[in-house]
Protein backbone atom coordinates (compact mmCIF):
# COMPACT_ATOMS: atom_id res chain seq x y z
CA UNK A 1 0.00 0.00 0.00
CA UNK A 2 1.38 3.27 -1.05
CA UNK A 3 1.60 6.19 0.84
CA UNK A 4 -1.21 7.98 -1.57
CA UNK A 5 -3.32 5.19 -1.19
CA UNK A 6 -3.12 4.74 2.68
CA UNK A 7 -3.84 8.71 2.34
CA UNK A 8 -6.75 8.41 0.14
CA UNK A 9 -8.36 5.69 2.79
CA UNK A 10 -7.81 7.86 5.82
CA UNK A 11 -9.55 10.48 3.86
CA UNK A 12 -12.40 8.39 3.23
CA UNK A 13 -12.51 6.74 6.04
CA UNK A 14 -12.89 10.27 8.40
CA UNK A 15 -15.49 11.36 6.02
CA UNK A 16 -17.47 8.11 6.75
CA UNK A 17 -17.57 9.09 10.13
CA UNK A 18 -17.85 12.98 9.65
CA UNK A 19 -21.01 12.17 7.33
CA UNK A 20 -23.13 10.45 9.74
CA UNK A 21 -22.23 12.46 12.82
CA UNK A 22 -22.86 15.91 11.16
CA UNK A 23 -26.50 13.55 10.28
CA UNK A 24 -27.31 13.04 13.91
CA UNK A 25 -26.13 16.37 15.41
CA UNK A 26 -28.79 17.92 13.55
CA UNK A 27 -32.09 18.86 15.62
CA UNK A 28 -34.92 16.56 14.77
CA UNK A 29 -37.95 15.28 16.85
CA UNK A 30 -37.51 12.76 19.09
CA UNK A 31 -38.81 9.76 17.10
CA UNK A 32 -37.21 11.04 14.14
CA UNK A 33 -33.91 8.89 13.02
CA UNK A 34 -31.93 10.82 9.81
CA UNK A 35 -29.59 8.56 9.64
CA UNK A 36 -31.86 6.14 8.24
CA UNK A 37 -33.45 8.54 5.84
CA UNK A 38 -30.46 10.29 4.87
CA UNK A 39 -27.94 7.50 4.25
CA UNK A 40 -24.71 8.85 5.27
CA UNK A 41 -22.58 6.11 5.73
CA UNK A 42 -23.21 5.51 1.73
CA UNK A 43 -21.71 8.69 1.05
CA UNK A 44 -18.03 8.15 1.09
CA UNK A 45 -17.45 4.72 -0.73
CA UNK A 46 -20.08 6.22 -3.47
CA UNK A 47 -17.01 9.05 -3.56
CA UNK A 48 -14.66 7.03 -4.13
CA UNK A 49 -16.68 4.50 -6.59
CA UNK A 50 -17.42 7.02 -8.75
CA UNK A 51 -13.61 7.95 -8.99
CA UNK A 52 -12.84 4.61 -10.10
CA UNK A 53 -11.33 4.43 -6.50
CA UNK A 54 -12.56 0.58 -6.28
CA UNK A 55 -9.57 -0.74 -3.51
CA UNK A 56 -10.57 2.31 -1.26
CA UNK A 57 -14.43 2.06 -1.78
CA UNK A 58 -14.20 -1.67 -0.78
CA UNK A 59 -12.30 -1.00 2.67
CA UNK A 60 -13.90 2.05 3.59
CA UNK A 61 -17.48 -0.31 2.91
CA UNK A 62 -15.63 -2.92 4.95
CA UNK A 63 -14.50 -0.72 8.07
CA UNK A 64 -16.67 2.52 7.97
CA UNK A 65 -19.69 0.89 10.12
CA UNK A 66 -16.99 -1.01 12.37
CA UNK A 67 -15.22 2.30 13.17
CA UNK A 68 -18.40 4.44 13.36
CA UNK A 69 -19.19 1.26 16.30
CA UNK A 70 -16.21 2.07 17.92
CA UNK A 71 -16.45 5.59 18.19
CA UNK A 72 -19.96 6.34 18.33
CA UNK A 73 -21.37 3.31 19.78
CA UNK A 74 -23.80 3.28 16.50
CA UNK A 75 -24.53 1.22 14.50
CA UNK A 76 -24.57 -1.57 16.76
CA UNK A 77 -22.99 -4.80 15.66
CA UNK A 78 -25.62 -6.55 14.16
CA UNK A 79 -26.98 -3.28 11.91
CA UNK A 80 -22.93 -2.63 11.47
CA UNK A 81 -22.89 -6.58 10.19
CA UNK A 82 -26.04 -5.72 7.89
CA UNK A 83 -24.89 -1.96 6.97
CA UNK A 84 -20.97 -3.82 5.95
CA UNK A 85 -23.11 -6.33 3.47
CA UNK A 86 -25.15 -3.07 2.19
CA UNK A 87 -22.04 -1.37 1.66
CA UNK A 88 -19.80 -3.67 -0.35
CA UNK A 89 -23.19 -4.53 -2.68
CA UNK A 90 -23.51 -0.76 -3.56
CA UNK A 91 -20.19 -0.98 -4.44
CA UNK A 92 -19.92 -3.39 -6.34
CA UNK A 93 -22.72 -2.31 -8.19
CA UNK A 94 -21.53 0.92 -8.92
CA UNK A 95 -18.14 0.01 -10.10
CA UNK A 96 -20.05 -3.14 -12.22
CA UNK A 97 -22.41 -0.29 -13.59
CA UNK A 98 -19.43 2.44 -14.37
CA UNK A 99 -17.30 -0.29 -16.33
CA UNK A 100 -20.65 -0.98 -18.50
CA UNK A 101 -22.95 1.64 -19.23
CA UNK A 102 -20.03 4.25 -18.37
CA UNK A 103 -20.98 7.48 -16.03
CA UNK A 104 -24.30 7.84 -15.67
CA UNK A 105 -26.31 10.14 -13.09
CA UNK A 106 -28.37 7.48 -11.79
CA UNK A 107 -26.03 4.78 -10.37
CA UNK A 108 -26.41 5.23 -7.16
CA UNK A 109 -30.41 4.42 -7.33
CA UNK A 110 -30.10 0.88 -8.74
CA UNK A 111 -26.98 0.31 -6.61
CA UNK A 112 -29.23 1.50 -3.06
CA UNK A 113 -31.99 -1.09 -4.20
CA UNK A 114 -28.87 -3.78 -5.08
CA UNK A 115 -27.32 -3.36 -1.68
CA UNK A 116 -31.26 -3.41 0.04
CA UNK A 117 -31.63 -7.10 -1.74
CA UNK A 118 -28.11 -8.32 -1.03
CA UNK A 119 -28.92 -7.67 2.92
CA UNK A 120 -31.81 -8.85 2.65
CA UNK A 121 -30.45 -12.43 1.66
CA UNK A 122 -28.41 -12.44 4.37
CA UNK A 123 -31.35 -11.12 7.15
CA UNK A 124 -33.10 -13.94 5.13
CA UNK A 125 -30.77 -16.14 6.07
CA UNK A 126 -29.60 -14.89 9.57
CA UNK A 127 -33.30 -12.83 10.55
CA UNK A 128 -31.53 -12.07 14.47
CA UNK A 129 -30.03 -9.65 12.19
CA UNK A 130 -33.39 -7.44 11.90
CA UNK A 131 -34.76 -8.27 15.02
CA UNK A 132 -37.02 -11.20 13.59
CA UNK A 133 -38.78 -9.24 11.54
CA UNK A 134 -40.49 -10.49 7.81
CA UNK A 135 -37.95 -9.82 5.09
CA UNK A 136 -40.19 -8.37 3.23
CA UNK A 137 -41.69 -5.84 5.23
CA UNK A 138 -37.96 -4.86 6.28
CA UNK A 139 -37.12 -3.66 3.10
CA UNK A 140 -40.07 -2.29 1.65
CA UNK A 141 -39.20 -0.01 5.30
CA UNK A 142 -36.01 0.53 4.48
CA UNK A 143 -36.59 1.52 1.23
CA UNK A 144 -39.19 3.69 1.55
CA UNK A 145 -37.31 5.73 4.73
CA UNK A 146 -34.41 5.75 2.60
CA UNK A 147 -36.19 7.74 -0.22
CA UNK A 148 -34.87 11.15 0.41
CA UNK A 149 -31.28 9.51 0.84
CA UNK A 150 -31.65 7.62 -2.11
CA UNK A 151 -31.99 11.44 -3.29
CA UNK A 152 -28.89 12.45 -1.78
CA UNK A 153 -27.50 9.84 -3.37
CA UNK A 154 -28.41 10.34 -6.91
CA UNK A 155 -27.72 14.36 -6.29
CA UNK A 156 -23.45 13.03 -5.46
CA UNK A 157 -23.55 11.31 -8.10
CA UNK A 158 -25.35 13.90 -10.29
CA UNK A 159 -22.67 16.36 -9.27
CA UNK A 160 -19.38 13.72 -9.31
CA UNK A 161 -19.93 12.31 -13.31
CA UNK A 162 -20.98 15.98 -14.20
CA UNK A 163 -17.55 17.70 -12.16
CA UNK A 164 -15.04 14.77 -13.12
CA UNK A 165 -13.97 14.01 -16.10
CA UNK A 166 -13.88 10.29 -16.25
CA UNK A 167 -10.26 8.31 -17.02
CA UNK A 168 -9.79 5.00 -18.52
CA UNK A 169 -10.48 3.21 -15.28
CA UNK A 170 -13.79 4.46 -14.54
CA UNK A 171 -12.43 7.29 -12.82
CA UNK A 172 -11.24 11.19 -13.00
CA UNK A 173 -8.90 11.67 -15.94
CA UNK A 174 -5.21 12.05 -14.96
CA UNK A 175 -4.14 15.68 -14.51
Amino acid sequence: MTVSIATEIGILLALSILFPFMIHVLPVPDDARLGPRLLPMFYAPLLAALLGRTRSAVTVAIVSPWLNWAVTSHPIPPVGLVMTVQLLVFVAVVRGMMIRMGPRWFLAGPAYLAAVAGAAMVVAVFPALNGGRPVWAWMAQGVTTALPGIGVLLLINTLVIRNYPTGSGGGPAAA
